[in-house]
């Protein structure tokens, strides 16, 4: 039989409290741990705009001849150089780039010394590059040796071609003889020996 209530009194059976007290509590702990939550924002993210490139010559090779003996003897056929400057100049166009690459940088290979003389003083280096990947025509140069030549370049010629032009000639090998305009005269070649190749045995 059902149990009846007292007029004006409320009357909770056992279990209905039971199920009021735990659902009154997991709400109270469902809002304390949304409030001890720290708060997390999106990233914001920046989107910054790439800066066009400006149209300021960035040269891709020394042009000063005459203090840097790496620099072989050309001339510029009237146009300017920019001047060089400490300037940051990222995302200038890089200008005067060679269509076929260069094998390497103009470096010292060997040395000259002159033909059938007994002057023992003049000796003169022989300054190279390998033209192209490739194929074997090289470039060369010398420079002066002696009072009032100051870092004088002297164009090279072996078998009447000219050394120093955008072709170059063939390879000058130890004991090739070669014309150095400026002496008149023709030098004997000495060529240093070849780099050993190495390599690093922990990569």
């Amino acid at each position: 039989m059902a149990k009846k209530c007292i007029p004006g009194v409320i009357c909770i059976e056992n279990m209905t409290l039971f199920v009021l007290a735990i659902t009154i509590g997991l709400v109270c702990y469902l809002i304390y741990n949304n409030q001890n939550k720290p708060i997390t924002q999106k990233p914001n993210i920046l989107v910054v705009p790439t800066p066009q490139p400006s149209l300021v010559g960035i040269p891709t090779r020394s042009t000063d001849s005459f203090n840097d003996p790496y620099v072989p003897p050309l001339k510029t056929n009237g146009y300017l150089q920019p001047e060089q400057s400490n300037h940051d100049v990222r995302g200038g166009i890089p200008i005067n780039i060679e269509t076929r690459a260069t094998g390497m940088a103009y470096q010292q290979i060997g040395i000259l010394t002159p033909l059938n003389s007994t002057d023992n003083t003049m000796i003169l280096p022989l300054m190279g590059r390998k033209l192209m990947t490739g194929r074997d025509k090289w470039q060369y140069y010398t420079m002066a040796n002696g009072a009032g030549t100051i870092h004088a370049k002297l164009p090279v010629s072996k078998n009447g071609k000219s050394c120093t032009g955008e072709y170059g000639c063939d390879d000058i090998q130890n004991g090739d003889t070669v014309y150095v305009e400026g002496y008149k005269t023709t030098f004997t070649a000495t060529i240093y020996e070849n780099i050993n190749f190495s390599y690093i045995p922990y990569i």
